[in-house]
């Protein structure tokens, strides 16, 4: 699913909007951004926030796009929450970490 996001490192001033992104897309525990622009790490906490809903993720993979300053994030959300207004199956998820 692809839904409009904002975009922190979490303990950041909470006033700042964050930078704006994208899901390619998006399970109960973990989704893939694209869009972002700014310096992210592996490991680095991030709050993502879908309209008035928040959650912390965790980085699990960055790849830079080619010819391009934007980058797709792999990350894996660390509280219990589904901030995405939608109901996901059960299933455990299947991905790959991309180098």
């Amino acid at each position: 699913m692809v839904v409009p996001v904002r975009v922190r490192l979490a303990g950041t001033n909470p006033a700042q909007v964050g930078e704006p992104a994208h899901t390619l897309d998006a399970t109960q525990k973990g989704v893939k951004l694209a869009g972002l622009r700014g310096e992210l790490k592996v490991g680095d906490v991030i709050e993502i926030q879908h309209h008035h809903a928040r959650a912390l993720f965790r980085v699990v993979w960055i790849h830079a796009v080619e010819k391009s300053s934007e980058k797709h994030v792999g990350a894996e959300c660390l509280e219990a929450k589904n901030i995405w207004e939608t109901q996901f199956s059960q299933q455990t998820d299947e991905y790959e970490e991309k180098e």
